[in-house]
């Protein structure tokens, strides 16, 4: 278990969990008042997909989050939320990181877009979209972390992977 004496590096700067938690949290809401008051409870073949990816987004956010608590040693599931660098960090490059440097909030989105679209609602869809924009952010700002912690090794990694969605971004 990672101790506050273990941790080599947290930013300040890391603002973005409470808009995304905030944002996606408003985003719900919506869609569930969207789904009882505006469509009468009436499931949509949306709700289909919506399953679909909430499924696929939860299955590949632990996936994810148990990879890099294994090789990095954040000490635990549930502290893998916060952007640091412990002593002993080891840059994560297998598994799922393989593929892209950021499948956990690619989980996310997917996650969160699946459970608005349960309820297809568009508002709900628009507030997870602009709540992913947080994300962004943050994927800016841990990508500067690592580059400063791992140099060279971080921007091979780099070149070799997408930031978000495999092949393509």
């Amino acid at each position: 278990m990672a101790t506050l004496a273990e941790v080599k590096k947290t930013p300040k700067e890391d603002w973005t969990v409470l808009p995304f938690t905030g944002v996606t949290l408003l985003g719900f809401g919506m869609a569930i008042l969207d789904f009882i008051f505006l469509q009468n409870f009436t499931f949509q073949l949306f709700g289909i997909a919506g399953l679909f990816l909430f499924l696929i987004g939860a299955a590949l956010r632990i996936k994810a989050r148990l990879e890099l608590n294994k090789k990095a040693g954040f000490g635990g599931y549930f502290r893998t939320w916060k952007v640091k660098i412990l002593k002993d960090h080891q840059l994560v490059t297998d598994g799922l990181y393989k593929h892209i440097r950021n499948p956990i909030y690619l989980a996310e989105i997917l996650r969160n877009l699946g459970f608005v679209l349960i309820f297809s609602s568009g508002y709900g869809s628009l507030q997870i979209l602009l709540a992913s924009i947080f994300l962004l952010f943050r994927i800016n700002l841990e990508e500067k972390i690592l580059l400063a912690e791992f140099g060279e090794e971080y921007k091979k990694y780099k070149r070799n992977t997408k930031k978000l969605i495999p092949y393509i971004y």
